[in-house]
């Protein structure tokens, strides 16, 4: 199994592949209640930039560990003799770190 083959089971398999969800529910208000559309708005985005910083988090950490991963593998390259990383490899696992931090920058370009 390669590697960018065990990141992807790892990843949908994981429990931290996506944040949980328990601490994210909105609370209710009525119409008629304080806070509903008196300054209230700002607590109210709270749930959402917590999700939006585990997803920053998940994807800064996965594309450490893919460089880490892509580090080994041209020192082995270079260390071993007879050992050769195909282009099979070095390409999609390159793809892999240029989505993650794109998809990073794209966040902070948004200001997420």
């Amino acid at each position: 199994m390669s590697g960018v083959e065990l990141l992807l089971a790892f990843l949908a398999g994981s429990p931290w592949a996506a944040p949980s969800t328990a601490s994210s529910s909105r609370p209710s208000s009525t119409p008629g209640s304080a806070g509903a559309g008196m300054g209230g708005d700002r607590d109210d985005d709270a749930p959402g930039r917590r999700r939006a910083d585990a997803y920053s988090t998940a994807r800064i950490g996965a594309a450490a560990a893919l460089v880490l991963v892509l580090a080994l593998l041209l020192v082995l390259d270079v260390a071993v003799p007879g050992y050769d990383v195909s282009p099979g490899i070095l390409l999609p696992l390159l793809g892999a770190i240029l989505a993650l931090l794109g998809l990073e920058a794209s966040a902070l370009w948004r200001g997420l």
